[in-house]
């Protein structure tokens, strides 16, 4: 069981500091409910009325422990990455046609990016996607045109004698020939 600690200071006079298990929800693939819920221990605080505290470092930690079991990446992964591509927060947002708002809000940790953007982002991480990559597909003139490719298999395909068995030459090379 992961274990959250914080400061042992009361943030207000009469509080005692608690240690409690705390559930945290994991949600599904959807977003409609929740897959399982898994238990943390914390550090928090009781105020004299009894009720639980849970100080702001404590909750960041308990939604990075969300993220990485979910397999999104961090806060502070999401800024280096961007640090790591040499990109401004304004540049990385056109890069992946989003709103300058929404990157900072990730950076911040006040919003998770969906998990299709989570792939996308772990593909940047990982060298998988390169930057440049993304950028050409803003220029559509740079852009891989699918539909030539598509033209020379057809012809090859139409030009194919049933009848008799012929090996027909679908690589790069005699495709672009």
């Amino acid at each position: 069981m992961k274990k959250i600690r914080t400061q042992k200071q009361p943030a207000a006079p009469g509080w005692i500091a608690v240690t409690t298990i705390y559930p945290v929800r994991i949600p599904n693939l959807d977003g409609t409910g929740f897959s399982e819920t898994i238990e943390v221990e914390i550090d928090a605080w009781k105020n004299p009325s009894g009720e639980l505290i849970i100080p702001g470092d404590v909750k960041a930690e308990l939604e990075e422990t969300k993220a990485r079991y979910m397999g999104l990446l961090a806060p502070d992964q999401i800024r280096e990455l961007r640090q790591h591509l040499g990109l401004t927060q304004k540049n990385i947002s056109a890069l992946l046609q989003l709103g300058e708002k929404t990157w900072t809000r990730w950076e911040s940790g006040r919003e998770r990016p969906s998990r299709s953007m989570n792939i996308l982002l772990h593909s940047l991480w990982d060298g998988r996607i390169d930057a440049n990559y993304l950028n050409s597909l803003s220029y559509p003139k740079l852009r891989f045109q699918p539909i030539a490719r598509f033209q020379a298999l057809r012809a090859d395909f139409t030009a194919y004698n049933f009848s008799t068995p012929a090996a027909v030459d679908y690589s790069d090379e005699a495709v672009a020939a």
